[in-house]
C-alpha cells in the first residue's frame, strides 16, 4: 500500500468515526437519591444528558458492578435511571460515561457523582416483661435492677410476673422494686433471685 492510499484509508476511518459520533448522544451530568443510604437500602442513579442519538451508556456504581445500556432517541431517552443498593458501608463514586455495546458507540462525555453508604440500624432490644393487658390498672413491669438479669423462664405476660438473677458481685437492691398490680414484690435472704411474682392464696 502506498502512502495515497494509506492517507485516504485514514481519512475514511475518521471520517466514519465521526459520523458515528454525531449520531451520538451527550452525557451532561449524573446524580443520585438519596446521597445518603444503609446497606441494602436502593438508590435512584439518573443520568443526563442531550443531543440524543444512538450510543450505549456504562454507568459505574464504584464497587465493580456496572450497566451498560443503549440509548435511542424516541425510545430510550435521557434522562435514564437505575437502581442500585449496596452490600457494604461506605463512599462510593459513581460514573457515566460511553461504552461500546456491540455495534453501537459509546454516548460522548462523562461525569461522576458519589454516594455514601452505612450500616443500617441495629435492631432495638427488646423492652421488659409488660403485664397483662387485661386487668384494669396493670402496669408495665419494672426492668431488673443494676447488676441483676430477666430469667427469661419465668416471664408472665398474664400476670406480668418476673424474676432477675444476680450477676456475679451484684449487690441487693436496698428498697424493693415496684411490681405490677395484682403482683408483690420478692427476694432470697442472699438477693440471688428477686422480682414480682403472684401472691399466694389465702388461707381458709
Amino acid at each position: 500500500m502506498n502512502i495515497q492510499s494509506a492517507t485516504r484509508m485514514t481519512a475514511a476511518i475518521t471520517a466514519i468515526g465521526l459520523s458515528a459520533l454525531s449520531f451520538a448522544g451527550t452525557i451532561t451530568g449524573v446524580k443520585v437519591e438519596p446521597a445518603n443510604a444503609v446497606v441494602g437500602a436502593a438508590v435512584k442513579v439518573t443520568v443526563a444528558g442531550d443531543n440524543e442519538g444512538i450510543c450505549a451508556l456504562r454507568v459505574e456504581y464504584g464497587n465493580g458492578d456496572v450497566d451498560v445500556t443503549k440509548m435511542n432517541a424516541g425510545k430510550d431517552d435521557f434522562p435514564r435511571s437505575f437502581s442500585k443498593a449496596y452490600n457494604k458501608a461506605g463512599t462510593y463514586t459513581i460514573i457515566a460515561k460511553g461504552g461500546r455495546e456491540g455495534s453501537t458507540f459509546g454516548c460522548v462525555g462523562e461525569t461522576k457523582t458519589t454516594v455514601t453508604i452505612a450500616e443500617a440500624p441495629k435492631p432495638v432490644a427488646a423492652a421488659a416483661p409488660a403485664a397483662a393487658a387485661a386487668g384494669a390498672g396493670s402496669t408495665a413491669a419494672p426492668a431488673c435492677p443494676e447488676g441483676y438479669v430477666l430469667n427469661k423462664k419465668t416471664v408472665d405476660a398474664k400476670s406480668g410476673a418476673f424474676a432477675c438473677s444476680a450477676k456475679k458481685g451484684a449487690n441487693k437492691p436496698e428498697k424493693a422494686m415496684a411490681c405490677p398490680v395484682d403482683t408483690e414484690y420478692f427476694a432470697t435472704p442472699k438477693g440471688s433471685s428477686l422480682g414480682c411474682k403472684k401472691p399466694a392464696p389465702a388461707k381458709k
